[in-house]
């Protein structure tokens, strides 16, 4: 195997687990938002704000360590 393919390699696994770890993060969100929203309804609509906030940053640092883990496969 050349260091090409151990780099496409690495950079396959980092994207899987910065995949996997926004999942988890964004299962966590909105387990937990949901929940609130339960027990207060009344606060419904500022906790979906949050959530929604929370969901965007979590899906941007995903997508910053997916390109980070294509350029670095590249080079």
């Amino acid at each position: 195997m050349n260091p090409s393919g151990l780099a496409f390699l690495g950079a396959g696994i980092g994207a899987g687990v910065a995949v996997l770890g926004a999942g988890q993060g964004i299962g966590k969100l909105v387990s937990s938002a949901i929940e609130s929203m339960a027990r207060q309804p009344e606060m419904a609509g500022g906790l979906r704000t949050t959530m929604i906030i929370g969901a965007a940053l979590i899906e941007g640092i995903a997508l910053f360590a997916l390109v980070i883990c294509i350029i670095l496969a590249t080079k």
